[in-house]
């Protein structure tokens, strides 16, 4: 869910090799999956120095409501229960909040809700590879704490030829509603304007659907973050999907908070800075092979100009 505004260097992709990840069968058709576990969240106790900055209403509570879209592996999926929200940025968020002596509940919902519930109090913070962007933030504050482009992949052998650069004809599937989905449709109105065949997008509600129909030869390609390309590449097994091209476009990722809750967004980065200093930020990156994507500090409302 990637707007990006500045180039950073391509991912290794051993370096988000997530062998040893949880296995879901969000993509199926074709490849075959190892069941494994997910990596064990790090113990993290409260910091009092940090725990004071959190608004009093919140810190009484305890806890925050964390609205999520959890279909977006490996950032955030449900576990084998259909409950729990597991993944690398859950347990990044869980671990700031436990510095600030908080619980996070984590609330699924659709991805185009999480903004607006944010806005109107249904949620304290959003939580959902939200890109940080300029539009974003005119509506709610983004606390940065991780770094991630939009990488396309399609069958192994690339049968269709798939380049990004010149998609004009392709089928293209991508989850609706992100800022990949405004890639791919940007891509498209350039074709028509050059005389050429638009792309043919179909959108879907997750990305592990939009994968499938890759995997099937339903659609030629797919474009999605970084870690959820290779998860997806890891997850449908050797032979099945491949990459195209290198990451583009990097940028970072935002926790949300209320535009008006200024107080726990500032908190929010201090948490994420103490797990930075304090080597757990890097412990739980390593552990889901995506330590690629680390950032130096976290910020608010981070300027995303070159």
């Amino acid at each position: 869910m990637v707007l990006h505004k500045h180039q950073t260097a391509p991912f290794a992709l051993g370096a988000l090799s997530l062998a040893g990840v949880l296995a879901l069968s969000a993509c199926g058709g074709g490849g075959s999956t190892e069941e494994t576990a997910a990596p064990e969240a790090p113990s993290v106790e409260a910091d009092e120095e940090l725990a004071a900055l959190v608004p009093d209403d919140i810190a009484e509570a305890g806890s925050v409501k964390v609205g999520v879209e959890a279909s977006y592996p490996p950032g955030e999926f449900l576990d084998e229960d259909g409950e729990t929200v597991l993944g690398f940025n859950v347990d990044l968020l869980n671990a700031a909040l436990a510095k600030l002596g908080l619980e996070g509940e984590w609330e699924p919902t659709a991805f185009d809700s999480i903004i607006i519930g944010v806005d109107t109090g249904t949620y304290d913070l959003g939580s959902s590879s939200f890109t940080v962007t300029e539009e974003r933030m005119e509506q709610v504050n983004m606390v940065s704490y991780f770094s991630s482009g939009t990488q396309w992949f399609t069958k192994a052998g690339n049968p269709e030829n798939v380049d990004p650069d010149n998609a004009c004809g392709l089928r293209v599937a991508v989850q609706a509603d992100t800022t990949h989905d405004e890639d791919i449709e940007a891509r498209s109105a350039a074709c028509e304007e050059a005389g050429e065949e638009p792309i043919t997008i179909q959108k879907f509600e997750n990305q592990p659907l939009a994968t499938e129909t890759v995997v099937s030869g339903v659609n030629d390609a797919s474009l999605a973050d970084m870690p959820t390309a290779a998860y997806a590449l890891e997850q449908t097994g050797e032979g099945v999907l491949e990459f195209v091209g290198e990451q583009y476009d990097a940028a970072p990722y935002g926790i949300l908070t209320h535009k008006e809750n200024e107080e726990l967004a500032e908190a929010v980065a201090a948490a994420f800075n103490a797990l930075m200093e304090d080597g757990t930020y890097d412990e739980i990156l390593q552990e889901w092979g995506v330590d690629a994507g680390s950032l130096e500090s976290a910020e608010v409302n981070p300027s995303l100009s070159e």
